[in-house]
Order: structure tokens, then sequence, then C-alpha cells
């Protein structure tokens, strides 16, 4: 049987393509339905008290039908209620296997959640029994935290990714090679520099530090070859520091926050802060090489022949290393 814009069948009856016309039409006849019974009580002389309550219940009944075919129309996506599929808990069986490790007994994962509740126990009931449980858990971890030494020692002394000694000499004699090496390197790299730029060092001469600083930067100018020019800042000389000149205002671009403060300058205008405050020669030394290689005033390979430890790690994880943490870690125990 069919009639314009509904079909039925034995099974079902289904609303066509057409049911926002019949919808409105159902809609809009409930709600005039309502207003004219409402307009008739009202005008009509018939409106006796007796009628109000059978009128307000009658209203209401008229409202909730047309609320009901609303809501009902709006949901016509959804489908008919009993062919509506009900969604089943979730039985993800890696979610399921890792709820049983974890609350499997005497693993990492249940040590770690329960082992506080034992020491509690041991502590405030304090039987044999009681802090027996909570010992024998206490050498559990220190017998599974020595098993992962012994493993994580032979692991890193057969990777040299992760073996220390290849990244510095543990023998003290191999470190006192390799700093005597690195030493040389740098001595090389701080005369090569001196040769291209010079030393700026601003200080005042009511600065206790920076008298303290001005016999470092001396030494530093005179062992490696450095020009240095030292500018007074407050008009007071450093009798130590020869050719120094009075200069009140130094240039903003500078940022000089405190005294002493020491750059270095490439001619004819290239000029960069090594350092504001006092240090050590030392400290300054290595400096130096830093912003030699910022500047790229040495290569890389000059560069890392002055550091005391080697880079192993300078091109970043190799890929079969990165290929290991592209899935999360198994939660087997074996």
């Amino acid at each position: 049987m069919e009639s314009a814009g509904i079909k039925m069948d034995s099974r079902f009856i289904s609303i066509s393509d057409h049911y926002p016309t019949a919808r409105s039409g159902v809609i809009d006849s409930g709600s005039s339905l309502v207003d004219s019974f409402v307009s008739w009580v009202v005008d009509s002389e018939l409106a006796e008290e007796s009628l109000m309550p059978f009128v307000l219940l009658l209203i209401g009944f008229l409202s909730a039908t047309a609320s009901a075919q609303q809501q009902w129309f709006d949901r016509h996506s959804e489908g008919w209620f009993w062919y509506e599929h009900i969604a089943e808990p979730e039985t993800d069986e890696n979610k399921i296997n890792d709820q049983n490790e974890r609350h499997q007994p005497l693993t990492t994962a249940w040590i770690r959640d329960n082992i506080g509740q034992y020491l509690d126990k041991a502590i405030d009931l304090p039987s044999k029994e009681n802090v027996s449980n909570y010992l024998y858990l206490d050498r559990l971890i220190k017998e599974k935290a020595e098993r992962f030494a012994y493993v994580g020692k032979q692991v890193i002394e057969g990777d040299p990714m992760l073996d220390e000694n290849v990244r510095r000499p543990i023998s003290p004699a191999a470190a006192k090679i390799k700093d005597d090496t690195a030493y040389k390197a740098r001595e090389i790299i701080l005369k090569k520099i001196a040769r291209i730029a010079g030393l700026v060092f601003y200080y005042q001469g009511s600065c206790r530090l920076c008298h303290i600083q001005a016999r470092t930067v001396q030494l530093l100018s005179m062992e490696y070859g450095f020009e240095l020019i030292p500018i007074s800042t407050d008009g007071q000389l450093i009798p130590e520091l020869q050719n120094s000149r009075t200069e009140r205002s130094p240039p903003a671009s500078l940022n000089i926050v405190t005294y002493p403060a020491l750059f270095l300058m490439q001619p004819p205008d290239n000029i960069v802060l090594i350092r504001q405050g006092s240090t050590s020669l030392t400290a300054l030394a290595e400096r130096l090489v830093d912003v030699a290689y910022q500047q790229g005033w040495i290569n890389k390979g000059e560069y890392q022949k002055t550091r005391i430890s080697n880079d192993t790690w300078n091109e970043g994880l190799p890929p079969e290393i990165i290929n290991l943490f592209s899935k999360p870690p198994s939660s087997s125990h074996q």
C-alpha cells in the first residue's frame, strides 16, 4: 500500500524524502488546533470555572504531542529505534593484557602500586608477618635493580653510542692525555683567532673586580698575541693597562650591564660579547674558541679537537635506534 509521501510494507513504515513537508504539516496542525481552542475558550460565554481544569489538561496534552512529533522528526537520521546499533563495551585485548600484567603480583608495576601499603602496614602494625612482607618486597626490588645494572653494564660496554669511555677516557692517565691534546689544539686556535680579531676591554677604574680581570686579560693578550684595546667608562684608568682611553658612554648596542666587559672585535665593525663580569683565564679561552666556531672562523673539525670529550651523538640517534621507539614497549615479562 502506498500513498503520496508514505511507503508501507509488512515490516515497518518509513518516511520518504519529503518528510519535512509532512513534519511541518503535523506540527502546524497541532499548533493551530491549540490556538483555536484557546481562543474559543476565552471568547466563549460557556467558559465556566468548572471547565478550566479540563481545558488546561487538554492544552498540555496537545502541546506534549506536538513536542514529541517535533523530536521524532528531528531524529530522522538515526533510523527506526528497533534498528539502532547499541555500542558494545570495548574489549581491546591489549588493554586487558596490560591490566592483567599490572595486577600480576611481584611485577615492577605491581610493586610500585602496592609497596607503600605494605610499608604503612609494617610501620603501623609491626608484627613479624607485616615487617617480613615489606622486607621481602624491598629485597626483591634490590635484586631486580642489581640484575638491571648488570645487564645495563654489558649493553653500555658493547655499544659505543652509550659508552661514556668513548666520549671521554675513564682512566686517569688517558684522561690526562686527552686534556693535554685539547689544550694544545685550543692554543693553536686562539693564536689563529688573534690574527683576525682583537680584544676590547671595557672597565671602570673604581671597580675592584675590573682590576683583577685586567691582569687576566693582559695575560690572555700576551700569551696568544691578541691586540688589546682597554677603555675606561668612568675616567679612572688602571695603571697596568697601557694605552687606556676614556669613553664615558659606550655604544648602547653593546648592552653593557656590568663591569668588566670583554668583547672580541673583527675589523671593521664585527664585535661579539665574550663575557661580562670577572672570570678565569681558562674560561675566557674556552669562550673565545666557542665564539670563533659560532662566527665561522674555524671549522667543525678544528673545534672538536679543542674539546675534552668526543661528540658521539653529533649526528643524532641512528635510524635503527629511532625505530625501536616507534612502537610502545611490550608489557610481557620473561
